[in-house]
């Protein structure tokens, strides 16, 4: 049985070894805490099995789907590839993303490997129309410029500290986001994203973490996304692997040309 992955959501569900995080009740400044969070994002490989489950604001229940999530964050590479697994219409499509120096968050699109089926997404599209979110994943709002504290919360019975992450940028749909950070393990146990006039766009929550049986960290088991639209999206962790070995052509997709590429006019 592969073990609980390190990451899902990258940065919501972020899990850290013994030791990482802050203690409890220390005082942490906001740029600090900001920073800590860009950092437990690392790493050199990972792989995710997740079980996704919806429930429409009229109750209707859209068949579930499973997905493998593989990405790698280092310093110079921040990418995901996102495949569905199950049932048949979801089977054998792809999602994959990168994160450029410069920020821009580049995400193609395709079924197969054929590279004719490569077309250019838009970051901030459902995933097989479910509450995951490939710009979210990337938490792209650590590295935003205001950072400020908002006091001490407890969410099912663990402390978090409150932290307000907000962006000047107008070509942007979330433009503040509001963290309830666990600090010892490193989670997000609550993420609130708003647009500019502070209405809420949605908010993902962990239900339930579990102890790691490697390294003594926790890691989230199960995490829902409400969406102010009210409809619910219920993620579930079945599988994962911290130390995923990522091969040469995991993330082939990202240098091949897109049916946009080919089908523009040649200079």
């Amino acid at each position: 049985m592969m073990r609980i992955a390190k990451v899902i959501l990258v940065c919501v569900l972020l899990a850290a070894g013994p030791g990482y995080g802050a203690e409890p009740g220390n005082p942490v400044s906001a740029s600090t805490l900001a920073e800590l969070m860009r950092q437990a994002m690392h790493s050199e490989g990972f792989e995710a099995r997740l079980s996704v489950f919806m429930t429409k604001a009229n109750g209707a229940h859209p068949p579930p789907f499973k997905l493998a999530v593989v990405g790698q964050f280092v310093a110079d590479k921040q990418r995901l590839l996102i495949r569905g697994v199950s049932p048949e219409s979801v089977h054998d499509r792809f999602i994959a993303a990168e994160r450029g120096n410069d920020g821009r968050l580049r995400v193609l699109g395709y079924r197969g490997q054929a590279a004719s089926e490569h077309l250019e997404s838009d970051p901030l599209s459902k995933i097989f129309d479910s509450g995951l979110i490939v710009w979210d994943m990337f938490c792209p709002w650590w590295g935003w410029p205001k950072q400020s504290l908002e006091g001490i919360e407890r969410i099912n019975g663990r402390e978090c500290t409150k932290i307000r992450s907000v962006s000047d940028d107008k070509s942007i749909a979330v433009r503040e986001v509001e963290s309830c950070v666990d600090q010892q393990a490193k989670i997000s146990l609550r993420t609130r994203l708003f647009d500019s006039k502070h209405a809420l766009i949605r908010a993902t929550s962990v239900e339930r973490l579990v102890r790691k049986r490697i390294g003594g960290g926790m890691a989230a088991k199960k995490l829902t996304i409400k969406e102010a639209s009210g409809v619910l999206t219920e993620i579930e962790v079945y599988a994962g692997d911290e130390q995923y070995e990522i091969s040469d052509d995991t993330f082939s997709a990202l240098d091949q040309p897109t049916r946009n590429d080919q089908q523009k006019p040649a200079p």
